[in-house]
């Protein structure tokens, strides 16, 4: 069975200089549901010096628009803090 291309059903991320909390906060105030944390991979992030990630995940009832609007909100936030 191949496995399509370009597609990817959980993303996680950091933004240098904006602590994962935030992001988290930020975007949820914007009615965009994130998670923030260690996402039970906190030996892996503690050799690669990471306190945490922002980790969205997709899903068939997901729409384009709602993908647009988390990248705008991220976009909005890194405008805002840095």
């Amino acid at each position: 069975m191949a496995l399509p291309k370009k597609k990817v059903s959980v993303q996680s991320f950091v933004i240098d200089g904006i602590h994962h909390f935030d992001i988290g906060q930020m975007l949820d105030a914007r009615g965009i549901a994130v998670r923030t944390g260690h996402h039970c991979t906190q030996p892996l992030m503690d050799r690669l010096g990471i306190e945490g990630t922002v980790r969205a995940s997709f899903s068939v009832y997901n729409t384009k628009a709602e993908i647009d609007q988390l990248a705008e909100g991220v976009a909005r936030i890194v405008n805002f803090m840095k």
